[in-house]
């Protein structure tokens, strides 16, 4: 699965707006992707949001505007993010990311020498996955392959125009999926837990993915952590490791993480703060900011319904890293140490590691993880402010000095990191 790139993906939507990322992920190569993706920024959202005003005009439920932004208009629904054009761009660039990360829009090794035949997306969005998915198999030789995609909002075009054998199904995750029992052999989830008011609802949201799956059918979570933290240097490769997990993550200059690698709080000033905010807001609306550690241990903790499990946990820095150029040693072993309590002489017992740099392709893909980042701060801004106690001019110094730092000044030199994670498994019979 190793060599997938931003140019084997195939949006299955041109979005149209002023923003520059739409035109370097529609159809432009993976090399002039890749430029337009440094030179993004999310400081012109501010000025473009309004660009989606009329983009969806008919759809149900019915939506509300808010702050220039439109949100579904049901108040008892948890979902935190608008539904807009800025908001798919947001989304169709981390999925676009994530994959490149991966190296395939599946993680699960169930399919290297198969296919599966009927395909469930929950929450599926624009259906981007399902259009990549789609690709993928096709590329392998394998064409017969049913897709599903379930939102609340339908936002996703006729993918039957492209060639898919495609269904959308409109549905509120706070209830039972609306399919029989053992209805798909493959149940693709991602981000579920920005739709759950409490943990128990994100549970049962994988159970009924597990009721409508197949036995012997593979259930594959994708989840990005909320709470930004900063990753301490040189982390060691986790035990068990792949060698093509590995080299993947080599060539996208990322790190593969475990329970024991070490993490300290952000150092960034104003990635703090959000953190605060965060936190606040979330606990309020009975969402979790660290949806991995909550989707691992679901999938642990009923081993009679999920067997042959497997993970992939990624750390993606937001810029180049001051340890990473120095190597071991110097300021970035001395800083390790005071992180974590050690002597800066037991820091240097370390073994020696070489200084890394970045190629234009990772600088690039670390710009896209600070950008949709930064987009997703922006989006939550009014719970955000809420929190933060700020009048609206006081919130928008915040704001341009945190932008400024993260983009022009590499506030997050430190190692501050996106986490994310995969699951994947098969349903006992």
């Amino acid at each position: 699965m190793a060599g997938w790139g931003y140019e084997q993906l195939s949006p299955p939507v041109r979005l149209n707006s002023t923003r520059k990322a739409a035109s370097s992920i529609s159809g432009e190569s993976k090399d002039f992707a890749l430029e337009r993706l440094r030179t993004t920024s999310s400081a012109s959202s501010k000025q473009n949001r309004n660009a989606s005003a009329d983009y969806m005009t008919s759809i149900s439920p019915p939506f509300v505007h808010r702050h220039g932004r439109r949100f579904l208009g049901d108040p008892t629904l948890p979902y935190p993010l608008p539904i807009d054009l800025v908001e798919l761009h947001r989304q169709t660039l981390r999925m676009l990311m994530l994959m490149r990360v991966h190296g395939a829009p599946i993680c699960s090794p169930f399919f290297e020498d198969s296919a599966p035949t009927r395909v469930l997306e929950v929450a599926c969005g624009s259906a981007l996955w399902s259009s990549a998915c789609h690709d993928f198999f096709k590329r392998q030789g394998y064409s017969n392959i049913s897709f599903t995609g379930v939102d609340i909002a339908a936002l996703s075009p006729d993918l039957k125009a492209q060639g898919l054998d495609w269904r959308f199904v409109q549905h509120d995750l706070r209830s039972p999926l609306p399919f029989p029992e053992g209805d798909f052999d493959f149940v693709f989830v991602k981000d579920v837990g920005l739709t759950a008011p409490e943990p128990a609802l994100a549970e049962n949201i994988l159970a009924d993915a597990l009721r409508v799956l197949r036995p012997g059918g593979v259930i594959e979570v994708w989840e990005s952590d909320h709470l930004f933290r900063t990753l301490l240097p040189h982390p060691a490769i986790p035990p068990g490791t792949t060698e093509e997990d590995v080299d993947q993550a080599e060539n996208s200059a990322t790190y593969i993480i475990s329970p024991s690698t070490g993490f300290a709080k952000a150092q960034n000033k104003y990635l703090s703060d959000y953190n605060t905010w965060l936190q606040q807001a979330f606990d309020k609306h009975h969402l979790t900011p660290v949806p991995c550690a909550l989707t691992g241990w679901t999938f642990s903790s009923d081993p009679e319904a999920i067997g042959d499990i497997g993970t992939r946990r990624i750390a993606i820095p937001f810029g180049e890293v001051r340890w990473e150029r120095e190597g071991v040693g110097g300021e970035a072993a001395q800083s390790r140490g005071h992180l974590r309590g050690k002597s800066v002489a037991m820091a240097e017992k370390q073994s020696k590691v070489e200084p890394k740099t970045l190629t234009p392709d990772q600088i690039a893909l670390r710009r896209t993880a600070l950008t949709t980042t930064i987009q997703f701060i922006e989006a939550l801004e009014p719970m955000l402010k809420v929190e933060s106690g700020k009048r609206q001019d006081e919130w928008d110094r915040w704001w341009a000095g945190m932008t400024h730092d993260l983009l022009e000044q590499n506030g997050t030199f430190n190692g501050e990191c996106l986490e994310i994670g995969v699951w994947w498994g098969l349903k006992k019979g």
